[in-house]
């Protein structure tokens, strides 16, 4: 044979050994990466059976709409429709590829996975590991055909058991209602000074003076001794509990968020806060001057009540500081001639415009406020009530309509604000002990939880934790 031939025959050869590979790969053979290669042995609820075959039903979920004397139709789109799976299955004894003994106890099991509740984990041939819930499933047994039995199955993809659900978020509402208030107030102090600023430069002083004496009231506050403690109450360690607040609540989930510092950082902080008092303090001073621009009376108004409430670290001292503010009153004489009641009326209405002020600060603050107890939430909505029922009577007998309706709207913020947060808290209850006990065993004795302790000891307040009074409130679970 010539050499030309034999490299006609080589060549032949090889023609044909690729076409048989490429028919292979087309047909899914055994080659690596193939189809035949990445198929799945499929299961459900780790039960396994072979697959002759298997349908996907998946699309859209469409509402077609017709209507009389019209050719077209309107389709609605709902959203994905849920993917449907059917597989064509067998059972077989013995089976070399997976397994599974006898084929009685194989369909056993199977019926079993169908007809126990919850979803179950498909591992489908081709799309792998699929959470589905059964639908329904049909075996047919032959004569013939022995120890193998055919399986219909089909599945529904399974998803997550969730409703639509509307939560209003307290903390936003406080913010609202303290804004709707300042903005409310500010236009019922234009309106009433309207006309007495127009009586000339008496009026204005009118203004200077009563600013004066309400900034003079909030730098009393600031140098407060009890708001001064106040401003270590996040201190790390056990000293910081002897000075905690409103948010040294019982659970550790409420707790203050403890940052590292040290006694230094915490007095050149409160040192910031004063300063910044004194500073919004002589702005509002100055912005009194020029009474008639009421919208830069009303920011420095706004600022001077937030400067004291952040100078205030501990939210039951910042609450506690507001409501003092809240309560400033100006009475300085006045005579009954035009000017004289011109002087009342900015007096009376720069003393409603700071009073509400400090409770819009005031509203604000009730949402840092965490109540340790049910029992604590409760008190604090009839603390924070009676001050808004207060200004809201007040506002009533004013006639400033957009103002009671403004207070409202807060009141019923702060009720459902503090309900939320402190209504389902557990009670106070008194216990009462023959002997003195460690807080550790008292902790797993009244909680069953020796972590707990800490909690116990803030409430108490004994002179060592090792030593518990007697008689002392805590929470009853």
């Amino acid at each position: 044979m010539g050499q030309a031939k034999v490299l006609n025959a080589i060549g032949s050869i090889g023609g044909a050994a690729s076409a048989l590979s490429n028919l292979a790969g087309a047909l899914g053979g055994g080659l690596p990466g193939s189809w035949r290669s990445a198929l799945r042995q499929a299961s459900y609820k780790g039960v396994p059976f072979g697959v002759f075959g298997g349908e996907l039903t998946f699309g859209r979920r469409n509402a077609v709409h017709q209507y009389p004397q019209r050719d077209g139709v309107w389709v609605e789109d709902l959203g994905r429709n849920a993917r449907l799976y059917h597989l064509s299955a067998f059972l077989v004894e013995g089976s070399a590829k997976y397994g599974g003994g006898g084929v009685v106890g194989q369909r056993d099991r199977l019926i079993k996975a169908f007809e126990t509740a919850g979803d179950g984990e498909l591992v489908h041939p081709t799309l792998g590991r699929v959470k589905v819930s059964a639908l329904e499933a049909h075996c047919l047994e032959r004569w013939d055909a022995g120890r193998f039995f055919e399986v219909t199955l089909t599945f529904v993809e399974a998803g997550e058991r969730k409703y639509p659900t509307t939560v209003t978020s307290t903390a936003d509402a406080l913010s609202a209602a303290a804004q709707g208030l300042s903005v409310a107030s500010l236009i019922a102090f234009a309106r009433d000074t309207a006309s007495a600023v127009m009586l000339g430069a008496a009026i204005v002083q009118q203004a200077v003076s009563t600013a004066l004496g309400w900034y003079q009231t909030a730098v009393s506050l600031v140098h407060d001794v009890k708001r001064f403690f106040g401003a270590v109450s996040t201190l790390v360690g056990s000293f910081g509990r002897l000075f905690g607040g409103g948010n040294s609540g019982y659970s550790a989930a409420k707790k203050t968020v403890r940052l590292p510092s040290t006694v230094d950082q915490l007095i050149r902080n409160d040192a910031a806060a004063r300063t910044v008092v004194t500073q919004a303090g002589t702005a509002l001073v100055a912005a009194a001057g020029n009474v008639t621009d009421t919208a830069t009376f009303g920011a420095a108004t706004q600022n001077m009540a937030a400067a004291l409430a952040v100078s205030a670290v501990d939210p039951a001292d910042r609450i506690r500081l507001l409501i003092s503010l809240s309560g400033y009153q100006a009475v300085a004489p006045t005579t009954s001639s035009a000017i004289g009641a011109g002087m009342a009326t900015m007096q009376g209405a720069c003393n409603s415009l700071f009073r509400r002020a400090a409770i819009g600060q005031l509203i604000t603050a009730s949402g840092s406020y965490q109540p340790t107890s049910c029992d604590d939430a409760a008190a604090m909505i009839d603390v924070m009530a009676g001050v808004l029922d207060a200004e809201i009577t007040a506002a009533a007998d004013q006639g400033a309509d957009e103002v009671y309706l403004a207070l409202l709207d807060a009141k019923k913020a702060v009720v459902a604000d503090l309900k939320a947060r402190g209504g389902d808290l557990a009670a106070v209850t008194t216990y009462s002990f023959s002997a003195s006990v460690p807080a550790l065993a008292l902790a797993q004795r009244i909680y069953r939880d020796p972590g707990r302790s800490d909690d116990l000891v803030t409430q108490a307040d004994p002179v060592h934790p090792a030593f518990m009074p007697t008689t002392f409130s805590a929470l009853a679970s």
